[in-house]
């Protein structure tokens, strides 16, 4: 459609802030009760950020077996709960004026994660964003054991969603905080922004705009 405008969001570290803290939180709390002697501190939490949930676990608890790696994960699930989402978890800053301007002016707002689609859209809904978005989609890393490429998956999503509503190519923005979220765009020739969060402003991507003020993507309607 002509004038039609996508953008693609990713959520965790860029529409969001809070998820690492709550998640070094639970790793401590496991640690704790399986009597496991192990440092997790926020700064290597941080650090490793946007890695799977696996990871995280074969890296600070490097001595459990498979088994036991599976059952903490499955754990983790649990606990990251509507409940413990709330109380951790915002909205980054001008997040809602930024999707809510983006949406008045007749364009689209969709989230492309690596988190399940059930599990996103419980965060969008704590942080109260659900209303600006068009699309969710969900390509769940954490419940695979395996290497796949996030670029390539995201860049699928985004399209498909682009040619489905009739976005030329030309007309899609995306926005994310890693170097998954912009090679995804790089691969369409979208337009890529990097949120560069203060907690995080030490992650290189190739995006062709770096931010640290969501405001700057309006300057695309």
């Amino acid at each position: 459609m002509k004038g039609l405008k996508l953008f693609a969001w990713d959520f965790h570290g860029t529409l969001e802030q809070g998820t690492e803290v709550g998640f070094a939180v639970i790793l401590r709390k496991l640690a704790q009760e399986i009597n496991y002697q192990t440092t997790i501190e926020l700064e290597e939490v941080r650090r490793l950020f946007g890695v799977s949930i696996l990871d995280y676990l074969k890296h600070f608890f490097p001595k459990l077996s498979n088994a036991e790696i599976l059952e903490l994960r499955n754990q983790i699930r649990d606990r990251q709960n509507r409940k413990h989402i709330e109380k951790y978890i915002k909205a980054a800053p001008w997040a809602h004026e930024v999707l809510a301007k983006i949406q008045k002016a007749g364009h689209k707002n969709i989230i492309v994660s690596t988190s399940s689609q059930p599990h996103i859209k419980r965060f969008l809904r704590v942080v109260k964003v659900t209303k600006y978005v068009d699309g969710v989609f969900g390509i769940d890393r954490h419940s695979l054991d395996g290497e796949f490429d996030i670029a390539a998956l995201k860049a699928k999503a985004i399209k498909s969603f682009a040619q489905n509503h009739e976005i030329d190519g030309s007309q899609v923005i995306v926005i994310g905080d890693r170097s998954g979220d912009i090679d995804a765009g790089l691969l369409l020739n979208a337009t890529t922004y990097q949120y560069v969060s203060k907690y995080f402003s030490n992650v290189k991507t190739n995006a062709k705009y770096k931010i640290t003020d969501l405001r700057k993507v309006l300057r695309e309607i």
